[in-house]
């Protein structure tokens, strides 16, 4: 069925509408008619239309200048258009094409043919959408790793070169609290590194996420123990109560890099003496993880900025930790690619809690 595809079909006959929502109506297509330009451009600017079929001659409003109001306007300027036009009307159909028309269909209709024209348009949209979604989310990862990249190798570089020029001694105090620092920016940078290859990773067609049937408690303990020596410094506990039989099905190398993620943000944001803990519950057709902190929380302005794709968000711990703020966004990314659902609440002065909703079965 196609019932999720909207098709505005435009034409001054009214039988020729008629036919055509017929067609399109037993094929499971959302329809919307309009007998004239102007009707057709109000409904437009009011519904998200995936396709339009567009007849080009009509009293007042052609379809010529419909679609260049159309294509002139940046928000709906990438809908495909497919002209109708009578036999004697071809020749005009390079002037169309030129103004960024797809297709036409010849009158009187054949079912087939329009159906067709229909599918391979839509999905060729669809495609094209996604190609241009995937290159301005990959544009901007690589925008925010040439920043963020870029601060941490010169700091590191600066170290070594102090070092080996002499400038520090070897055992000193300033040695080993350069030393301590160097590190610190490397393992930063070996974080960031990472979160990108696996989001190429999940991201190249080549690869599929292999979901199956996974208990949840190992990999949330063995992401505790990755950062055990952070929240030790802090002096945060970090309680895990997930009973061994809680199990989801997703993918546990990009599931793995969620919890982390969180669980390694949480403790950023946590202030000494603080607290995480770590739950499990039924959530119906999911299972529900819960990490809940009482760290710094956040205002629900910035929840909704940190994972919006078209801005960069990051900010220090309370102990001046440093990040990338290209973490949560991968977060969302791979637990949508899992078939599941993140929800965040969180309060200034009080805390954070993520849900992370895996499903308990294929979807």
């Amino acid at each position: 069925m196609n019932e999720n595809l909207y098709i505005l079909a435009v034409d001054d006959n009214q039988e020729n509408l008629r036919i055509i929502s017929n067609f399109l109506k037993d094929e499971g297509y959302k329809i919307a008619l309009a007998l004239d330009g102007k009707s057709a451009l109000n409904i437009l600017e009011e519904n998200n239309i995936d396709l339009i079929l567009l007849d080009i001659m009509m009293p007042e409003m052609d379809g010529f200048e419909v679609c260049k109001i159309v294509k002139a306007n940046p928000n709906i300027s990438d809908i495909p258009i497919i002209f109708l036009t009578a036999k004697n009307q071809t020749e005009d159909i390079v002037d169309g094409f030129k103004m960024g028309a797809v297709d036409y269909i010849i009158k009187p209709f054949k079912k087939d043919e329009l159906l067709i024209r229909v599918k391979n348009h839509h999905e060729l949209a669809l495609s094209r959408k996604k190609i241009i979604e995937m290159n301005r989310t990959r544009d901007k990862l690589y925008s925010i790793i040439a920043h963020d990249i870029r601060s941490p190798l010169a700091g590191i570089s600066q170290t070594i070169d102090a070092i080996t020029n002499g400038f520090i001694e070897v055992g000193s105090d300033n040695f080993t609290e350069l030393f301590n620092m160097l590190k610190k920016r490397t393992k930063e940078t070996t974080t960031l590194l990472n979160n990108l290859l696996e989001w190429t990773k999940l991201h190249n067609e080549n690869i599929s996420l292999s979901p199956k049937t996974t208990a949840v408690l190992p990999i949330l303990q063995e992401c505790i123990q990755l950062f055990n020596g952070n929240a030790l410094n802090k002096n945060i506990s970090v309680t895990l109560n997930i009973p061994e039989n809680t199990v989801a099905f997703f993918d546990e190398v990009s599931m793995h890099t969620c919890f982390r993620n969180i669980i390694s943000n949480a403790i950023k944001f946590t202030p000494d003496n603080g607290f995480i803990k770590i739950d499990a519950e039924n959530a119906g057709e999911f299972t529900a993880v819960i990490i809940q902190d009482s760290g710094i929380g956040m205002s629900e302005k910035r929840v909704n900025e940190i994972f919006n794709q078209n801005m960069h968000y990051t900010s220090p711990g309370t102990k001046n930790e440093m990040g990338s703020g290209l973490g949560l966004f991968l977060v969302r990314d791979f637990i949508e690619q899992n078939k599941g659902k993140l929800k965040v609440e969180s309060k200034e002065g009080v805390g954070t809690t993520f849900r992370i909703y895996l499903p308990k079965e294929e979807r």
